[in-house]
């Protein structure tokens, strides 16, 4: 029996021995996963004192796993005077300014940078009670109050309202929020409003009505192309006075003379005198505006000493100088003449001149006390032939082309004698193109199909023409698209708007010309023919170009703030004498917008013998260096004026670089060549523009004055670009 048992027992440890593996060892339990971060996040990083919002801290652990962290973490400010934060994460702000919010478990933590701004406590609205005219306006201004004791002017971004409509309105949207408009006796109550918080104003309207009014400043006497801003103040019936300038109907008797916007901007256009009156209601008055050209110094005529083919034509242009050192284009306000009119012929009014026959003549144009006499030389050359460029085109139904033609004569001369040319069309069921002034070689797809555009002349028993084919399409015209879209002018200052079409072919074209423009509100902006929008008073327009049932639309901005600087780029510049550089006018508003001026300053140099600076289209800002010498540029609008410094060098012209050097297209395409001078101090300066671009044949191809190339036909021209006397070439090959 004991042996049974002591086997028994034998048998169980033998068996316990074996559970243990066999020699097998024991592997320990992996550790917990460390935590590695901690993410706080909340709804906003910007909070305004008194507001609260729940913060949630993320931790993120070694093994990639996140967990809520946000009610077992330990929650802590860096300022708890600026806000506070509860172990769940709730911060309260209490006061303006910038802590970091902490949230930490173990030895991790985690941050989350808070600025709290101060809390809008009470909106002031000024004037806090005025009686007014019906019909005129009164701007009121909303003063917001904060928590910090600060003020802020809310007035564009409150929400303004009347309680009568009926007696007075006021406006909601920038630029003229806050701006009251009478309607008829009674009261209003003006309330601005910012969430939770308003502030009101008594607006009474009286049944006052206007028995007089005076236009401020009177007799002025205006030089040329300068602005002047008039002011009308009326008298009531019930003894009060009031500023009606924005609200008064202003009208120039001569616009031809002085225009005038709505707001009361008057700008001298052409030597004479105008009335410049107000009228409100049934009051009117006037004063007399003389513009005069007692500020200009000199006359430039353009081209200084030309030479045409007779029988052609030429428009020359009358640059003037004022004593201001800038320079403005009085072409059309100066007074031409020929010295001898059976040699050439020149309009009184508009400088257009063309050769009757060969000889000699001068040409004079006067203003005011300064004239200007060149002369001009009208040769026996007769023509040979006509290249037309571009020398093969495609335009879509709708679309336009601009030809140019230029004439081969018998001396070896080139001439554009597009002005001078008779224009046809092979089918003008096809397509059209323009033989009068202004649209000279403009042809317009009518129909689909193949045609011929077609230029000759034919003087002193020569003849010549030239043709190049059209392509109209089969393409329409899809859509209109309008840039920019969107704009912000000064009452006075201009925009220009450029409407593109694009036709069914995918095919897009500039129709500025071709669209018809027009504005939502002609008294807060018009717009021209050519797209031009010219701001009159504060206020917000659409100005919309249409073509047939197509149209697009941008929205203008007129300022209603003030003008508070201008800053004129670059400040610093330095060129060469006869060089010419580009400056710009940025105007800075009250309410912190910026707007390109360059356009609506006028320019002026503190001396005219050392540099002149442009004013005349096309060629706004631009600065000409004249002799060496130091002077101050100045832009000057709305009693606004910036200056920048410009030195003029004695450095010459050593030599001309045209890029690219060499250059193929193929016969209808163009090739845009560069200029850039290099000076004998070292100096470079891009002279693309002020260059004299001339192709060796033109036949293979001719080039523009910008240095826009055209290929004519087949064979290789040399493109050359001359300045002072130095010329640099390219060649350029055509396929």
């Amino acid at each position: 029996m004991k042996s049974a048992i002591l086997a028994s027992v034998l048998c169980c440890l033998l068996a316990l021995s074996g559970c243990g593996g066999g020699g097998a060892q024991n592997t320990a339990p992996p550790p917990p996963p460390a935590l590695s971060s901690i993410q706080i996040t909340g709804q906003s990083a910007n909070v305004i004192a008194g507001q609260s919002e729940q913060l949630k801290a993320m931790g993120t652990y070694s093994g990639g796993t996140t967990q809520d962290l946000t009610s077992s973490a330990t929650w802590s400010s860096s300022d708890s005077s600026v806000a506070t934060v509860s172990s769940g994460g709730m911060l309260s702000a209490k006061a303006s300014g910038s802590c970091s919010i902490t949230a930490k478990s173990g030895s991790v933590s985690g941050s989350f940078s808070l600025n709290v701004a101060p809390a809008l406590v009470s909106i002031a609205v000024t004037p806090a009670t005025v009686s007014i005219a019906p019909g005129t306006t009164q701007q009121f201004i909303a003063t917001g109050t904060y928590s910090d004791n600060s003020t802020k002017n809310l007035s564009s971004s409150v929400n303004w309202s009347s309680s009568n409509t009926g007696a007075a309105s006021i406006s909601t949207t920038s630029p003229t929020a806050g701006l009251a408009k009478t309607i008829a006796p009674g009261s209003a109550t003006i309330t601005a409003t910012s969430g939770a918080v308003s502030g009101t104003a008594s607006l009474i309207v009286t049944s006052a009505t206007a028995t007089s009014i005076v236009v401020t400043p009177v007799n002025v006497s205006l030089p040329l192309g300068l602005t002047q801003q008039y002011a009308a103040n009326a008298t009531f019936s019930d003894g009060t006075a009031q500023d009606v300038t924005s609200v008064a109907t202003w009208q120039s008797s001569s616009t031809q003379i002085a225009s005038i916007t709505t707001s009361g901007l008057a700008t001298a256009k052409n030597v004479g005198t105008t009335n410049i009156s107000a009228t409100f209601g049934s009051a009117t008055n006037s004063t007399p505006l003389t513009v005069n050209a007692a500020n200009l110094n000199s006359i430039s005529i353009i081209p200084s000493n030309g030479s045409i083919a007779q029988g052609t034509r030429i428009q020359l242009a009358a640059i003037g100088t004022f004593n201001d050192g800038g320079t403005r284009d009085i072409t059309h306000q100066a007074t031409w003449s020929s010295s001898d009119s059976t040699i050439a012929n020149v309009g009184v009014t508009n400088g257009f001149l063309s050769g009757i026959a060969p000889g000699l003549v001068n040409i004079t144009a006067s203003l005011g006390s300064a004239t200007d006499t060149v002369p001009l030389n009208v040769s026996a050359a007769k023509i040979v032939s006509i290249s037309l460029t571009p020398s093969l085109a495609t335009v879509p139904i709708g679309g336009h082309v601009h030809f140019t033609a230029t004439g081969v004569f018998d001396d070896s001369s080139t001439q554009d004698i597009s002005m001078s040319s008779a224009w046809t069309s092979s089918n003008t069921a096809i397509a059209t193109v323009g033989s009068t002034s202004g649209s000279y070689g403009s042809a317009t797809g009518v129909s689909a199909g193949p045609v011929n555009i077609s230029a000759s002349f034919s003087y002193a028993g020569a003849s010549a023409a030239g043709s190049a084919p059209l392509t109209v399409s089969s393409a329409t015209l899809s859509s209109i698209s309008l840039t920019p879209t969107s704009g912000l002018v000064a009452p006075g200052s201009s925009l220009q708007f450029t409407a593109t079409a694009t036709f069914s072919d995918g095919s897009k074209q500039t129709i500025n010309s071709s669209v018809t423009w027009s504005s939502s509100n002609t008294s807060v902006a018009t717009v021209s023919t050519a797209g031009v929008a010219v701001g009159q008073s504060a206020g917000t327009v659409t100005i919309t170009a249409q073509s047939g049932a197509l149209s697009a639309t941008a929205s203008l901005v007129v300022e209603s703030s003030s003008l508070s600087s201008i800053q004129v780029t670059p400040q610093l510049s330095s060129i060469p004498a006869t060089i010419q550089t580009q400056f710009k006018a940025i105007g800075a508003f009250a309410n912190g917008d910026t707007q390109d001026l360059t356009s609506a300053v006028t320019w002026t140099s503190s001396s005219s013998s050392v540099a002149t600076i442009s004013n005349a289209g096309g060629s706004i800002g631009v600065a000409t260096g004249v002799a060496p010498g130091t002077v101050t540029i100045t832009a000057v609008f709305a009693g606004q004026v910036g200056t920048a410094s410009l030195t003029v060098t004695n450095a010459t012209l050593s030599s001309v670089a045209v890029t690219p050097a060499t250059a193929t297209i193929g016969v209808g395409s163009s090739q845009q060549f560069t200029a850039k001078g290099t000076f004998s101090d070292g100096s470079t300066a891009g002279i693309t523009g002020q260059v004299t671009w001339s192709s060796s044949s033109a036949a293979v191809a001719t080039v523009a004055s910008n240095g826009v190339a055209s290929g004519v036909s087949a064979g290789t021209a040399t493109v050359t670009a001359t300045l002072n006397g130095v010329s640099g070439t390219a060649t350029l090959t055509v396929q």
